[in-house]
């Protein structure tokens, strides 16, 4: 198998290459660096200036996150080659492995899980390592600041995403609770930390008062309700998950066998990891939508099994790697054909002039890609601003209803969808109503072959009584 070892290497860098010359890979990361810009910069508090179903802790760290490394191509990439090498230091802990090993690993094998976009299993799978970490080396080195820390860290990271409470529930369920280990003051210090770290995190929402709070939590609720997969997407997105844990299935299987893990205390940090992958199990499951990057919970715990069993070729010989080997080199490969086709789309729009022309004026978007808002960096006239936000919110029925209040209202900029009105991906009321109040100053259709598809890049940028058109990327 050594002569393999080339062409998947020249295929790696391809791979990391691919994402360096794009701004973002994933229009999730993108949206949350927007929100998380009305938070620091005109200190909003969610969702206010931009809505999205998740906790305000993704906001905060993808809004620092473009404080320190303002927009620039690799930016996500660099955000996920650092986060992997916090959790296989925070890792190391559970086991014993090569470090680089571990790391390339995570990288290579994770781009079937999208890893290099960034999202949040990212933060959160470190999130939850360092947790892990902190409440094993308190009941092993007898350290209860530990567990108050622990306890603050899960504050924060159970913001960034509920499910990472059903991750983490018997890998820690284990450390407190086991025999031996288990202590009153332990498991009390990490409630005390967690309930600190919630009053912090919330007070701004606590000081605002006027219910704030209570509107932040049932704005989640309400779209949560109108966002649940349907019947096929849930089961789809059990098949696929059926479908990795059996490309993982080796390495499970010969953890088992290599570590003979169990709840005697000489075998017990050896089933940390395992209950951390089993329990992370359901939180890829419950949103019911078939997203491969949800899987990457699971996966990073696995990864880190792989890379410990690699210590031991007598146990878990090279040809075991064979399912998740040929599954990652079909995904690098996918992956690199898809960032060229996206960094020619994007060079396509002129973010720049869209920029200079809007400067710090609010605009209604109406379906159109959010990627706008964030390569120009335009506020939202509206906060339901992802593109199918009004859509799932309101209803397909009543969602031009909604945009006719926006219009009203008369924002000086509206961006949609390129031939939006011809499409009829936008409804005839709202056509008319542009048709006559607005102009259409830009227009870009970035694909230059099979332009009759929809590609997401496209737009049409209206200005209310405005001759003026945008000069081209060109």
């Amino acid at each position: 198998m050594s002569f393999l070892v080339f062409p998947i290497a020249i295929l790696f860098v391809g791979y990391l290459l691919s994402y360096a010359i794009l701004p973002f890979s994933n229009g999730d990361t993108a949206y949350y660096v927007v929100i998380g810009r009305g938070i620091l910069r005109e200190h909003a508090l969610p969702y206010s200036y931009a809505f999205d179903h998740k906790p305000l802790g993704v906001y905060l760290f993808y809004g620092l996150w473009d404080k320190l490394v303002p927009l620039t191509h690799g930016t996500f990439l660099c955000l996920a080659c650092l986060l992997m090498a916090a959790f296989v230091a925070v890792c190391q802990h559970f086991c014993s492995f090569n470090r680089w090993v571990a790391w390339l690993l995570l990288l290579a094998c994770g781009a079937g899980f999208s890893v290099l976009d960034s999202n949040t299993e990212t933060v959160l799978v470190t999130g939850e390592a360092l947790i892990l970490s902190l409440l094993y080396r308190g009941v092993t080195q007898q350290k209860p600041i530990l567990f108050f820390l622990a306890g603050v860290i899960l504050s924060y990271v159970s913001n960034i995403n509920y499910l990472s409470v059903v991750c983490l529930f018997l890998p820690c369920g284990l450390i407190l609770l086991s025999p031996g280990w288990f202590r009153v003051k332990n498991v009390a210090l990490a409630f005390v930390g967690l309930c600190a770290g919630l009053c912090v995190l919330f007070s701004p929402y606590i000081l605002e008062g006027h219910g704030a709070l209570q509107t932040y939590f049932s704005m989640q609720r309400e779209f949560l309700h109108h966002y649940s997969g349907s019947w096929k997407a849930r089961l789809e997105t059990v098949l696929w998950s059926i479908f990795y844990t059996l490309v993982l299935s080796p390495v499970l299987l010969a953890w088992m066998k290599a570590f003979r893990p169990g709840l005697q205390m000489t075998h017990r940090k050896a089933l940390i990891l395992p209950l951390w992958f089993v329990s992370s199990l359901p939180a890829t499951v419950l949103s019911g939508h078939p997203f491969d990057h949800y899987y990457f919970l699971c996966f990073a715990p696995a990864c880190v099994m792989l890379a410990c069993l690699l210590q031991k070729p007598h146990i878990f010989p090279r040809y075991a790697l064979l399912p998740l080997g040929i599954f990652s080199v079909v995904e690098m490969g996918s992956h690199i054909h898809r960032n060229i086709r996206e960094s020619l789309y994007l060079s396509r729009v002129n973010y720049t002039g869209i920029s200079d022309e809007i400067g710090k004026n609010k605009v209604l978007n109406i379906r159109a890609d959010h990627t706008v808002f964030y390569s120009s960096d335009l506020r939202p006239f509206d906060i339901y601003l992802f593109q199918d936000h009004v859509d799932i919110r309101f209803g397909k029925e009543n969602a031009w209803k909604r945009y006719m209040q926006d219009l009203f209202h008369r924002p000086v900029y509206v961006v949609m969808p390129y031939d939006g009105c011809a499409r009829q991906s936008v409804e005839a009321p709202v056509c008319q109503w542009l048709q006559t109040h607005y102009t259409r100053i830009y227009s870009v259709n970035t694909r230059h072959i099979h332009q009759q598809k929809y590609q997401r890049f496209s737009l049409d940028l209206y200005k209310l009584n405005s001759p003026e058109p945008l000069p081209s990327a060109g």
